[in-house]
């Protein structure tokens, strides 16, 4: 008879029912292939048909024109790169691949260009990306196509030639529209500069329009927040993000908050930030799509970023673009000069790629769960009567609204869900993968081979976005 012990996962009846919020880190569903292999298991790959899952494209534009001060994924300065160059490149290796059997053999639903920042090519080179998927990739007839960008890019000439060329979705990252914190944080656009950006784009009414906004930056009070809510209910837009700051050690922001020059809102704050974000808007009609995202209108339906956390295939293209394609993850090369020099030699330009999965189709449902608030025990395991302790103990403490084996989180539970998942993903893999604890090793020591690749990359002259 199968035992489960989940007092470890037991959460505190207190405001803060964990110490920290954790940082979402899915489980690695397999291991990365020998440098031998690789080739001949891509080709495999491209030539199968990918059956069972919805399909996407991510395209990652690796340019920045300023480094912000909270992102982590800065890689290459725009200023010292040709982007004409760039575009070349990306549009031959998505050719190698365009009529492939994985890529024509069942419909694409979303493609999203993420970054670095794709707005910041000039007008008309990313044009050019999607052109050239329209016409060769077999698009599903209501395929999003994402733009995600600067607001201070969106001038006329590039908002026509997106639109012009078929993108149906800009995601914007703001952050917050007070232009002190803004200023602190390297972004450079007022708050009226935002706004009028934002209407501008609307004018139009040929995309969905979706802004992000960050919780937990420095300086920010819960009256700053209130005023950046009140502004994204007023403008013309389709959706909105609210995510926190998520502080990565490697930026310049966490190198003030170290030297303590910089203060950051407590874990404490950050929830009530969320919870007044969530309310506000719920208050406002906003309908609550993820826990993190709200549509305003039918027009959003943020397709890419859910059907990610379902395991969809996903094709990937870009210096530094990583994507998925049978349950094998892959990452493309960091450094350009790398990146160009396979192309120039017709190969794709792959750094790593992981063996067939090791770890059953429950991880994908549990994450898609997660991130509707609801989560059915009794689809990913046979023996959901283990978790009977830990879900009375959850329902007492606030985050669940039920005690059934179909979990219901309540907005404190949305707000905790990534340590929500991490327990649930720990305590499944012991019951559905009883070989875990060798599979966890050896894991940990493909990342450790991965941490040294990335770095041999850097110095050599490195979203996501998985």
């Amino acid at each position: 008879m199968k035992s489960l012990d989940v007092s470890a996962f037991f959460a505190a009846n207190s405001v803060l029912p964990f110490k920290n919020r954790w940082a979402v880190m899915p489980l690695q569903a397999s291991l990365p292939l020998g440098q031998d292999l690789i080739e001949k298991q891509w080709q495999d790959i491209q030539f199968s048909e990918l059956k069972g899952k919805k399909r996407l494209i991510y395209v990652h534009v690796p340019f920045c024109d300023i480094h912000c001060q909270f992102c982590g994924f800065y890689q290459n300065p725009l200023r010292k790169h040709n982007t004409e160059t760039y575009v070349d490149y990306l549009l031959q290796e998505i050719s190698l691949e365009i009529t492939n059997n994985a890529m024509q053999s069942a419909p694409i639903h979303a493609i999203y260009f993420g970054g670095g920042t794709p707005s910041a090519l000039k007008a008309g080179q990313l044009a050019r990306v999607i052109r050239y998927f329209k016409q060769f990739a077999p698009l599903a007839p209501d395929c999003e196509i994402t733009v995600e960008g600067r607001i201070s890019d969106f001038d006329d000439d590039h908002i026509d030639s997106y639109i012009e060329a078929g993108a149906n979705r800009f995601s914007i990252g703001v952050q917050t529209f007070d232009t002190d914190i803004r200023q602190r944080l390297g972004r450079q656009s007022s708050k009226q500069q935002i706004i009028d950006g934002f209407e501008r784009i609307a004018a139009r009414d040929s995309v969905a329009l979706v802004c992000d906004l960050m919780f937990g930056l420095p300086n920010q009070t819960n009256q700053s927040w209130q005023q950046d809510l009140e502004i994204v209910d007023n403008l013309p837009i389709d959706g909105v993000d609210l995510y926190a700051l998520n502080l990565l050690p490697t930026t310049p922001l966490a190198k003030g908050v170290e030297n303590k020059r910089i203060e950051l809102p407590s874990v404490t704050d950050k929830c009530d930030l969320y919870q007044q974000g969530a309310k506000y808007l719920e208050k406002q009609g906003w309908h609550h799509l993820t826990n993190a995202h709200w549509s305003k209108t039918s027009r959003e339906r943020n397709l890419y970023n859910f059907l990610i956390k379902q395991g969809s295939h996903f094709f990937a293209y870009g210096s530094c673009a990583g994507g998925r394609l049978g349950g094998q993850s892959f990452m493309l090369n960091r450094d350009l000069a790398s990146y160009y020099a396979q192309l120039d030699q017709g190969k794709k330009p792959l750094m790593m790629l992981t063996g067939k999965p090791l770890i059953g189709d429950w991880l994908y449902k549990l994450q898609a769960g997660i991130e509707k608030g609801r989560i059915d025990l009794n689809s990913l395991t046979n023996h959901a009567e283990l978790f009977d302790p830990l879900i009375e103990q959850w329902h007492q403490v606030g985050l669940l609204k039920n005690q059934a084996h179909c979990l219901q989180l309540t907005l404190s539970g949305r707000y905790w869900s990534s340590n929500i998942l991490q327990a649930l993903q720990q305590l499944l893999l012991q019951l559905n993968n009883p070989e875990h604890i060798e599979l966890q090793q050896k894991m940990a020591t493909a990342r450790q081979s991965m941490k040294a690749m990335q770095g041999m990359s850097k110095s050599v002259n490195h979203k996501q976005h998985v």
